[in-house]
Order: structure tokens, then sequence, then C-alpha cells
């Protein structure tokens, strides 16, 4: 039984609603308003729960929050550096997250948000609102559909411990979408979404494992892997030869132009040698990319990297016009504890006006006993366990 008990609370006295949309200067969307007023205002939800509206945006919320809009909009889930790109750096004044409701919770810091304001007004986001997992906008139309469809998976049996992050078709729907769907993002969350199916066919486990091997995108590969390696699904089945079938992957990864490093971060395959090149990329959101895995090298199989070479890379990103790959520059000698490297940042902090950059650079590794890097990190990054996070 859930911590709810699958008991909604009271509904909310229309004039309640009424006084926070004035305090707050916006109208709820129409689904869930009629929710809130007529059915009930927390209780049963997906998670632990629907979150009460008082809570969802507190009374200390400052009142610009929900006024201001959300940039969010469907499509492919937002990239792992979603905050630096689209929020605010942290500052006691910020707004996080704005023209937001918290809905649900669903554990650690995974949520599910209401849009009020934006060009999403009325659909549902979820995220990992202090991590990597950046916003990916639901595909229900609005809450009501949302909530229909986690009554009608909670009642079938499906797999809904992050409800949302499964497209909301029936098994060959999924299995056409990932094989034909053109978005490979789709294309991956079609194949998560037909593992948490209450039962699978045959079928759709052998286009499972076609597509781990055949799909044009690197990225749908690994990620594909990634899922049929763990123990966690509910179905019978496990994948033979899980590191040979990441080594094809991953040969196939670097034979892609450009160089699918997403994959090999995934396969825990990615090396200095596939980054490097993509440092140097004439396109904008390559370098982008690269800088980020290098500055959270999680997927790295090296531990020692070359020094000179990553200060002479470093110090190339520090010295970009392009804000956030100086931001990632200044996480890379954090990270890596490039002492050579702390006489440009301080040089750095007397001229930078990128907030992002500054607020990067207000940890001072000169100030620290020890570097970054240290064998905590280190044991984080290249001795992580295989088992699922959750």
């Amino acid at each position: 039984m859930e911590a709810h008990g699958f008991e909604l609370g009271a509904p909310l006295p229309e004039a309640v609603v009424a006084e926070f949309e004035e305090r707050h200067e916006v109208t709820l969307p129409p689904a869930y308003r009629l929710f809130i007023t007529e059915l009930g205002n927390d209780g049963a939800g997906p998670g632990v729960g629907l979150c009460n509206l008082s809570k969802a945006c507190p009374a200390h919320c400052r009142s610009p929050h929900l006024a201001r809009p959300s940039t969010y909009v469907p499509g492919p889930r937002y990239l792992d550096d979603w905050e630096q790109r689209y929020e605010d750096p942290p500052d006691p004044r910020r707004i996080f997250l704005p023209g937001t409701l918290e809905i649900a919770h669903h554990g650690c810091t995974l949520v599910t948000r209401l849009v009020v304001t934006g060009p999403a007004r009325g659909r549902l986001l979820n995220l990992d609102c202090d991590g990597s997992l950046g916003p990916y906008v639901v595909e229900d139309p609005d809450f009501l559909a949302w909530y229909e469809r986690w009554l009608d998976e909670a009642l079938a049996g499906y797999d809904i411990g992050w409800f949302g992050e499964q497209l909301p078709l029936q098994e060959p729907e999924l299995v056409a979408a990932l094989t034909d769907d053109p978005s490979p993002e789709r294309r991956s969350r079609a194949g998560k979404s037909l593992l948490q199916l209450p039962a699978l066919g045959d079928n759709a486990w052998d286009v499972l494992l076609d597509a781990m091997t055949t799909d044009a995108d690197p990225t749908v590969r690994a990620e594909l892997w990634d899922l049929l390696r763990w123990k966690r699904h509910r179905h019978p089945r496990l994948l033979d030869n899980a590191e040979a079938i990441a080594d094809e992957v991953a040969r196939y990864a670097r034979s892609c132009t450009p160089t699918g490093i997403t994959a090999l971060n995934i396969l825990r395959r990615l090396t200095f040698t596939d980054v490097l090149p993509e440092l140097a990329s004439p396109d904008l959101e390559r370098r982008r990319r690269a800088a980020y895995q290098l500055a959270w090298p999680w997927g790295f199989i090296e531990r020692d990297l070359p020094q000179d070479l990553l200060n002479e890379v470093t110090s190339a990103l520090l010295g970009d016009a392009d804000a956030l790959l100086r931001s990632h520059g200044v996480a890379v000698v954090h990270q890596f504890g490039l002492t050579r490297l702390r006489p440009l940042l301080r040089e750095l902090h007397k001229t930078e006006t990128d907030p992002w950059v500054r607020h990067r650079l207000g940890w001072d590794p000169s100030e620290q006993p020890n570097p970054v890097w240290d064998d905590h990190l280190a044991s984080a990054a290249w001795n992580a366990t295989d088992d699922p996070p959750f």
C-alpha cells in the first residue's frame, strides 16, 4: 500500500485558490485548478503523493516566481548542463524553476512540476532538481490526462517508479516508436517504456536486443544496453555478454561523426583521446558537450590524464568567448587540481562578467589544503558500482 493509501485530501475552497492566484499574479491551468477544487488538494498520486498547494509554492515563495515564464518546452530531455543554460546561478535572491509548481516528489531530488506560466503551460515536467537529469516535459497534454494515466498504469501493474518517464503507449505502439521514430531520444524512451510494462512479449524483447546493436544513433544503443544489463526490470531475461556488447557499441560510437562521446560515457569507455578532437570542433555545441564530459568525468576509464595537454586544453576553455565553455573550464581546474592554472583563475575573477562563471570561480582552489581531485572523488568516478542507482 502506498503511503497515501490511494486517498485524496479534501478539495480547496474556491476562495483559497483565488487568493493564491491573486497573490502570485497567475491563473492556475484549468485542469489542475478543477482537480484541486473539485477532487482533492493532495494525497493519492505519483511518487509519495500529490503536493498540497501550500507546499507546492509556499508562502515564502517570492511573488514573481509563478508569473515569470518557464522556458522549457516539449521535446527531448534537456542536456546535463541545463541549469547553467536556463537557470540563474545559486543566490539568495534567485528564482529557481520559475513559472512552475511542485506537484509530486519521487525520492531523492527527483520531482514532477506543473508549468503555470510559459509556452508549456498546463504540462508536467520531470527533472532532478539537484542533478544532471534535466527537465523533460512529459507527453500527457494536461494534469488530468497525466493523473488518469497514473491511475490506469498503477492498476494495471506497470513499473511507475518515476511516473511520466515512460511514453503513454501500449506495446505495439512502443515497438513501432523504437524502430521508426525519427527522434533518437524518443526511440530510447520507447525502449525504457517497454521494460516498464507488466508483461513483455518475445517479439518486443527481440526488437529491444536488435535496436541495442543496430540503431543509427550510438547513444540509443548505449542507453538500451544500460537498461538491459541491469537486473532491476521485472522481466525474467538477462543480457548475455554485456561487456562484449558494450565493446561493440563503443567501436560503433567511435566510428560515427561526430564521435558518440555521450554513448561512450554511458558505456564507461570514454577516453581523453575521444574528447580531445571534439574540443577543437568548429561546432559550438560539440565543444560544449566535450567540455562538459571533461568537467564531470564520471565515464572516463583513465585516471591519470596527460597533465600538459590537459593544462593546454583547459587554458583554451578559460579563454573562450563562450561563457558556458569558460564555466566548464573552471570546473575542469577544480576537478583535476590543475595548480598551474590557478593564476588564470585569479585573472579571470577580475574580468569575468557572466554570473555562472563567477559562481564557479567563487570556490577558490588556492585556499584548499588539497586538490579537489582527491581519493574520494577518484573512487566515485573510476570505481563506481554497476548496480542501478535506485
